[in-house]
């Protein structure tokens, strides 16, 4: 019963990621980041930390328009961490110039029990060439 709780809190948190990604809302996302939070992405230095983290997505929220969606596929819960990884679909619109872009990839969370509540440490993705 306590696996299937956990895999709950996770799919609410990927919830709150979409939607906060979706609207731009970063204080939304920042409610599930850990505090030693790092992020790994394609083609841009290793963003340690959740100041750094928040100023990396703020950079993003205000620089585009964010249409994201994502897929699950396999949740792994071990104790105290959660592994989660994603398939996402996402167009982003340049607020500046309008230019869309579109991307599919994957996505690895990992998750961590912090005073009981699942917070987001890690985010490693890359993207899929669609050819």
């Amino acid at each position: 019963m306590e696996n299937n709780k956990n895999v709950d809190e996770i799919d609410q948190i990927r919830l709150i990621i979409q939607e906060s990604e979706n609207t731009g809302n970063l204080a939304l996302m920042s409610s599930i980041m850990a505090d030693d939070i790092t992020v790994i992405v394609p083609n841009t230095p290793v963003v340690y930390g959740k100041p750094a983290g928040e100023a990396f997505l703020k950079s993003w929220f205000d620089a585009f328009i964010i249409e994201i969606e994502y897929i699950p596929e396999k949740i792994q819960i071990s104790q105290d961490l959660a592994y989660e990884w994603c398939t996402y679909y996402q167009t982003t619109t340049d607020k500046s110039s309008g230019e869309k872009a579109s991307e599919i990839g994957r996505i690895m969370w990992i998750f961590k029990k912090v005073n009981n509540q699942w917070l987001q440490s890690f985010a490693i993705w890359n993207t899929i060439d669609p050819s």
